[in-house]
């Protein structure tokens, strides 16, 4: 099965071999961790265990996190 992901603005075509992908698969293809970037799907952040179909408008977003003083 065929992803079209979109990532730091450029869009990625990921394949995977199994009939379910869900979020948690995307983030480990691209090599992310869920504590540092999340996924969007069809304009919703959604858990690692969402179901990702070919159809579904996907994004990958980086956490941002700050320091203190």
């Amino acid at each position: 099965m065929q992803i079209t992901v979109v990532y730091r603005g450029q869009k990625k075509v990921l394949e995977f071999e199994k009939a379910k992908v869900k979020s948690g698969d995307i983030l480990k293809a691209l090599d992310l961790s869920k504590d540092f970037a999340f996924v969007i799907k069809n304009g919703e952040i959604v858990s690692e265990d969402e179901i990702i179909r070919p159809r579904d408008e996907v994004r990958v977003i980086n956490a941002i996190s700050g320091g203190a003083f």
